[in-house]
């Protein structure tokens, strides 16, 4: 009688035991953030843009369509954080439910953009390769092969005037608004440059 006491008394210690490991091992179902860092200017996506989460959950870099996802969140609440050069810091802030997907979409205001590698390229391909606007082929007296041929401007004047990107004159003849249009009898510049220049002359049009 008392052995049988005994093994039951095992069994049921056993059991419990059991029940109380299988509660300290219970996993909670962890979720995700993903989205995409836009610019406010071209509403195109950045490519390269850091963003990282507080409380931290590491960091991750956008891809060429401006997306990211970071993995493995615990459910909670998280201030969203990008980063990009030339571009001012944004952040929000979203909520993450246990195994679930949250989308969060941060939109980043340029600074202005680089003259040697957003905008020159820029003008060199479209303007100054095409014949149009170089040394030896400056029509209007306009060159854009340089930065101080660019703020020098042509026969008519300057044609950027920084932190005024609304009354240059090279954003209106690139979008078509003032003529002649620029490019000319060609099409006119990806929206994306468009928005580059733009930006750039915003920015203080900066040798940078």
């Amino acid at each position: 009688m008392v052995k049988k006491f005994q093994i039951m008394l095992t069994l049921v210690l056993s059991v419990m035991l059991l029940t109380l490991v299988g509660c300290g091992t219970k996993s909670t179902l962890r979720g995700s953030i993903v989205g995409t860092i836009i610019d406010s200017q071209t509403g195109i996506g950045i490519a390269g843009a850091t963003v990282v989460t507080s409380p931290s959950t590491g960091s991750v870099i956008t891809d060429i369509n401006g997306a990211f996802s970071i993995n493995d969140v615990n459910a909670g609440v998280y201030t969203v954080t990008a980063h990009a050069s030339d571009f001012n810091s944004n952040s929000v802030t979203c909520s993450v439910d246990s195994g679930l997907s949250v989308t969060t979409n941060i939109v980043l205001v340029s600074t202005g953009g680089s003259f040697s590698r957003n905008i020159l390229p820029i003008f060199t391909v479209n303007c100054a390769i095409s014949g149009c606007h170089n040394d030896s082929a400056a029509a209007g007296r306009l060159r854009l092969n340089s930065y101080s041929a660019v703020m020098t401007g042509g026969k008519s004047g300057a044609v950027i005037y920084p932190f005024d990107s609304s009354t240059s004159r090279l954003v209106k003849r690139i979008k078509g608004t003032e003529t002649p249009k620029m490019p000319l009898d060609r099409a006119s510049l990806p929206t994306a440059d468009q928005g580059l220049i733009t930006n750039w002359i915003a920015g203080g049009a900066r040798n940078n």
